[in-house]
């Protein structure tokens, strides 16, 4: 079994990674094209050149090089007005202590290519699989990563990524509330629930952007949709008893003009981690070099006033190769500790650019010395790994 079962890509998406056709398809396409301001852009929100360019799996938006006031005051303010802080479930802890580390990849090839380079493995393992082309849980994968000591991550996204853009009406949100799709969730939820261990579900991520068929304002999806999916969702999975599913509520990083994250929070009963998506894109563009407190440091502020008992991960990050990457890989998982992050989960693709850890000896080396320490909790003992999903 050599590669995770990530689907062949819609042509307009990046170029096409190996399949292992004997497994069923987990999509992974990204397709960059998204509606801003009435006209078909890379997602760039902002024609300020002095911006970074964020990758949400493939997405492409600008933000400012600092965050201006106003976008820190929205990151943090979401955190504090209307924020629900009671749970009428036992909360799951926040992480103690470590971190838990995890790379999405394209393959289990790519998995062990990295490992070896960084010296350290996976606790957590992410793939994506879209509702038109995965219609059952991946359950050989899952027991292949479950097998190496670590924990399935998967991005699980109502649409069709082959396809691609933001006008798909038959997965409108209102269609999964009115339970279009409740054959499909039944099934993955029943077939969770029966193979009993731990599987984290990324449901329809990076909500309060703007490309994609579940943003709000667009594909006929109004506010208060967002939730009401969600909970609908969750509902399915209870009525299957798939108490072993672990729920990750996963917007992208704070910025002017993005859905403000208190109209898209289930509440904390409904979600076991929240979690945020960002990249530095470096000197890819004109908008320059960007840090951990430039990018995660804002909403990882909001997110730990928005759900207080849930822990905190960054389920999507990566580095544009440069003679500072391996300083800025040192930095931001340092900081992501000290900011009371629970997991970071490296984005091990070289897609729109070498976003990989094992890119380079340098960058491989800076990642396994802060990994192998203390701080860190890397695969291999799953009883460890489950303490801190909680």
């Amino acid at each position: 079994m050599d590669d995770l079962p990530i689907s062949a890509r819609h042509p307009a998406a990046s170029p096409r990674i190996a399949v292992h056709t004997a497994m069923p398809p987990l999509c992974a396409s990204r397709v960059n094209v998204a509606r801003a301001r009435g006209r078909k852009v890379d997602l760039a929100h902002s024609s300020n050149p002095r911006s970074v360019m964020y990758r949400g799996g493939g997405s492409r938006m600008r933000l400012p090089t600092r965050m201006t006031l106003a976008a820190v005051a929205l990151a943090i303010l979401v955190g504090m007005i209307g924020a629900p802080v009671s749970d009428a479930k036992s909360p799951a802890p926040a992480a103690p202590g470590q971190t838990l580390f995890g790379m999405n990849v394209p393959s289990f090839a790519q998995l062990d290519a990295s490992e070896s380079a960084i010296g350290a493995r996976a606790a957590i393992v992410g793939t994506f699989a879209d509702w038109a082309h995965t219609p059952d849980f991946p359950r050989e994968p899952a027991a292949a990563i479950d097998a190496r000591g670590a924990v399935p991550l998967i991005s699980w996204e109502p649409w069709d990524s082959w396809a691609g853009g933001v006008d798909q009406p038959q997965y409108a949100l209102p269609r999964i509330v009115a339970g279009a799709y409740d054959p499909l969730i039944d099934r993955w939820a029943t077939q969770i629930a029966r193979y009993k261990k731990p599987v984290m579900i990324r449901f329809a991520p990076e909500m309060n952007g703007d490309w994609r068929p579940w943003a709000t304002g667009l594909n006929g999806n109004q506010p208060g949709d967002y939730v009401a999916a969600w909970r609908h969702v969750r509902q399915r999975f209870d009525r299957a008893a798939a108490r072993n599913a672990i729920w990750v509520w996963n917007p992208i990083i704070a910025y002017e003009g993005s859905t403000p994250l208190t109209g898209l929070f289930p509440g904390p009963s409904e979600v076991n981690w929240t979690a945020v998506d960002g990249y530095n894109w470096g000197s890819i563009g004109p908008w320059g070099w960007q840090s951990y407190a430039d990018i995660f440091a804002p909403t990882v502020s909001a997110l730990h006033q928005l759900a207080p008992t849930r822990p905190v991960m960054i389920a999507e990050t990566g580095s544009a190769p440069d003679a500072r990457k391996p300083a800025w890989v040192t930095d931001t998982l340092r900081s992501a500790h000290a900011d009371r992050v629970g997991a970071v989960v490296w984005f091990e693709y070289d897609k729109e650019t070498d976003w990989r850890l094992g890119s380079d000896p340098a960058t491989a080396a800076a990642a396994g010395s802060v990994l192998r320490g203390p701080d860190w909790r890397t695969g291999g003992d799953l009883a460890k790994i489950t303490q801190l999903l909680g």
